[in-house]
């Protein structure tokens, strides 16, 4: 056709075979090539009306639907493997430095709320009425429940109160709400529990790829026990294939397929429990069983996971589902919601594999706590949810219970209320099996026309608005995150800072006081010893002068003799040791005086670091190393009762005058002798010198003798003292007993001194440790402050390109 069909103002014209043929080729990729377009959005396609025909123009729309909708595919893919990174590198951020979780705050419940009631009559608390995803409208007009409910604890920071969609951590134990029992832990194990979330939601993005590249559309038709769920399901293929009754009867998961998937044999596939993946061509993996057994199989299991019934449906493409002509669809009749616990939480798993979800409720029952679980769960990704009221007929009030069921979609699914008229449907399926050609033939009709063009011709709101909601609420997610640890480090690191710019003059100061106190303290101990040294030498030197002055014991006369000059000798030694120890005293209380003030100074300037220590005085000199009685060798000899120093001088002045001294000179000593005697023949003439010589001698030698032994108490303590003081200054007994006394008080004062000097060193090394841990910190905080600066930054950014993709197509004029 030689017309232009299509215009791009890039690109220039092509045909619509050859468009169609490209579109094919992009379609066997899968990430094939996309019209060019300028911006984010593709270009506006217009087509000449007078040059097609209708049916060009159909295949025409089919194809560039079809082309944006594998745009859209691949950015979403896109889209997925950007942010799949990014939560990575958050959960590698997250293990060097845990993330802040916002705090929460109780909302105080107002006297006129009410708790909403389950349908088994248990009282539960309500989450609240609004949970604004990632995709609400602030221009939806939403009415309020009629229900009133009482709101859980919300997240709140001084910016942000909203709850969590996919990232959510939700615990659940006594009375605490799970927000607040998140908050009761320890920042680490919030740290733990967020990288488990973040696991899981990345594992999540793999499947949703898996799904938006998958050709085919899984449809799980899900509700609360006794719903009519297997009953809507044979509706919708015109026969009866899944077992029916008023109790539970499906207790695992039915897939029902086309039969032409199974070479067009009708029959059903059971699929062991813990067995191998399912492979059609692979018997090994499955059991086969007719249809007929299907009852059988389905209501008692407990050999099976799952069975895949292969069903024909006679009907044509433009009603049939199983056989549209479009796409390939899987029917999943799932177990009640409600049967048992973990039938529940294989029906919550099993809805992450699910394009569509379909969900039925009776009539009779409304939404009860696990369909609004279920739907509030499923919000995460899927925006839209196909809900059926079953059993509508049972119902006299009809226009009452449409708008109470109205009202709560509006309150659990949003975009689901907004398209209420093509979504929400009040149907009664026994009608269709039974046959009947009434209005309610025709509702069901409306009905599955809905959900054929929701599956099939909205394929970008059925399979791709799932993935783009889970994007953009763990987006949104990660936005929240962010900026509450973004406020949360940067107040950290403005308070870490502050505490540096105060302890950095606190620590100088510290320093500067500890070598002021240690040189304090060192010149302390050096003054004290010196001043116990003086001291210790000026008294035992002192008393060493004196000792010969004296003698403190008492002479009985001539016969005692040496028993006085011993006790004589005792006693100046004991005297010599009083001085001793005389010293060691006052060397002890002087080095109280310094222990005091060491530990003053210690206390001053530490306070609570410096820990205080016994300490005894009384232990110091125990040992009684100055005991002359062990080292003095002075021995007593019979010299030592006369100092004949003295003596000589009084015999020369008495015998003088008398010429007998020449006789005896040699006895008392010479020189005095000689010089008295030459004084004497000079005065009294030699003749009368020779006439008294002999009595001079015998006078003298008489008077010497009783000089002699009347001065032996004062000559014993004169000689003896000299041979002491003599004996002392060879054994240098002052300098090593005030050496001693001086080593033994600086041994003392050295021990609250070096306490001190460790304590200080200990402060020090502390408030060092302090300040690098907070500069640590500060750098930390920096790198972490960066890192969430950026990753608001990205997340915004990817959120932006992600809500930039249109799924509803281009506009086209025909």
């Amino acid at each position: 056709m030689a017309s232009q069909y299509a215009r791009n103002p890039r690109q220039g014209s092509q045909s619509p075979s050859a468009l169609a043929s490209r579109i094919v080729n992009d379609n066997d990729s899968g990430y094939g090539s996309v019209v060019e377009s300028e911006g984010d959005h593709p270009a506006v396609v217009v087509m000449n009306p007078g040059q097609a025909t209708d049916a060009d123009r159909r295949l025409w729309a089919s194809h560039v639907s079809q082309l944006h909708y594998n745009q859209n595919r691949v950015a979403l893919g896109r889209s997925i493997t950007s942010v799949v990174d990014t939560l990575k590198k958050f959960q590698q951020n997250n293990s060097k430095w845990p993330a802040h979780y916002p705090s929460v705050q109780r909302v105080v419940e107002a006297p006129s709320l009410a708790r909403s009631q389950s349908s088994g009559g248990e009282a539960t608390l309500r989450p609240p009425p609004m949970r604004r995803s990632a995709t609400s409208q602030s221009d939806i007009d939403l009415p309020q429940p009629t229900t009133p409910t009482t709101p859980e604890p919300r997240l709140v920071t001084p910016q942000i109160a909203q709850e969590f969609n996919v990232l959510k951590l939700d615990l659940k134990l006594g009375a605490l709400s799970p927000s607040e029992l998140v908050h009761s832990l320890e920042k680490s194990s919030i740290a733990s529990l967020l990288d488990g979330t973040i696991s899981q939601s990345i594992k999540h993005f793999s499947a949703l790829r898996e799904r938006i590249d998958d050709t085919a559309s899984k449809v799980l038709v899900t509700g609360d026990l006794n719903a009519g769920k297997s009953t809507f399901c044979n509706a919708l293929l015109r026969k009866k294939v899944l077992p029916e009754d008023q109790q539970p009867c499906t207790s695992i998961f039915c897939e029902v397929l086309d039969a032409r998937d199974n070479a067009s044999v009708e029959e059903f596939h059971a699929i062991p429990i813990n067995g191998p993946a399912y492979d059609r061509n692979d018997e090994s993996t499955y059991d086969v069983y007719p249809l007929e057994k299907l009852e059988e199989i389905v209501v008692e299991n407990d050999r099976y996971s799952q069975v895949k019934i292969y069903v024909e449906d006679a009907r044509s493409v433009d009603q049939s589902l199983l056989r549209n002509g479009v796409v390939d669809i899987a029917l999943i009749d799932a177990p009640g919601l409600n049967l048992d616990s973990i039938k529940t939480t294989a029906v919550f798993a099993r809805q992450e594999e699910i394009d569509v979800v379909v969900f039925v409720l009776s009539a009779e029952n409304h939404f009860t706590l696990s369909a609004k679980e279920f739907i509030w769960n499923a919000a995460h990704e899927k925006a839209y949810i196909f809900i059926v009221v079953n059993r509508f007929d049972n119902i006299r009030d009809k226009a009452r219970c449409q708008r109470l069921i109205l009202d709560q979609v509006a309150t659990l699914s949003p975009r689901t209320y907004q398209d209420s008229k093509e979504l929400v449907h009040f149907v009664s399926s026994n009608a269709v099996i039974d046959g009947e050609n009434t209005a309610k033939c025709q509702e069901f009709d409306k009905l599955e026309q809905s959900l054929r063009r929701f599956v099939l011709e909205k394929r970008a709101r059925s399979k791709l608005a799932p993935a783009r909601t889970y994007l953009l609420n763990v987006l949104g997610d990660l936005e929240i995150l962010a900026e509450v640890n973004k406020e949360a480090i940067s107040a950290e690191l403005s308070k870490v800072r502050d505490e540096l710019n105060k302890i950095a003059p606190v620590f100088d100061k510290s320093v500067k006081a500890c070598d002021e106190v240690l040189e304090n303290v060192d010149k302390s101990v050096d003054d004290t010893c010196t001043t116990v040294y003086k001291h210790a030498r000026k008294t035992i030197t002192g008393t060493i002068s004196r000792i010969g002055e004296r003698s403190p014991v008492k002479y009985d006369g001539i016969f005692s003799a040496y028993a006085f000059a011993e006790a004589t000798k005792n006693a100046m030694l004991e005297k010599i040791q009083d001085s001793v120890t005389a010293s060691e005293e006052f060397a002890r209380s002087q080095t109280v005086k310094g222990v005091e003030e060491i530990k003053c100074m210690g206390v001053l300037h530490l306070g609570g670091d410096y820990v205080e220590k016994a300490f005894r005085p009384e232990y110091m000199f125990s040992r009684k190393k100055h005991l002359l009685s062990k080292s003095i060798k002075t021995e007593i000899n019979a010299f030592d009762f006369f100092d004949f120093d003295k003596q000589e001088k009084v015999a020369g002045m008495s015998l003088g005058l008398t010429v007998a001294s020449v006789a005896g000179g040699q006895m008392f000593g010479v020189s005095s002798w000689v010089d008295g005697l030459w004084k004497a023949t000079s005065f009294l003439g030699p003749k009368t010198t020779k006439k008294l010589i002999v009595p001079a001698i015998l006078i003298a030698g008489v008077a010497g003798a009783v000089f002699l032994i009347s001065d032996i108490p004062n000559a014993v303590p004169r000689k003896l003292a000299k041979k002491i003081k003599k004996e002392l200054d060879e054994m240098d007994y002052v300098h090593g007993n005030s050496d001693r006394i001086t080593k033994e008080c600086r041994k003392v004062l050295g021990f609250p001194a070096d306490e001190l000097r460790a304590a200080f060193r200990k402060s020090i090394e502390k408030q060092t440790t302090t300040i690098e841990e907070k500069k640590k910190t500060e750098k930390e905080s920096e790198a972490a402050f960066k890192y969430f600066g950026g990753l608001l930054k990205d997340s915004a950014s990817q959120k932006k390109n992600v809500m930039g993709l249109d799924l509803e197509g281009p506009a086209i004029t025909l």
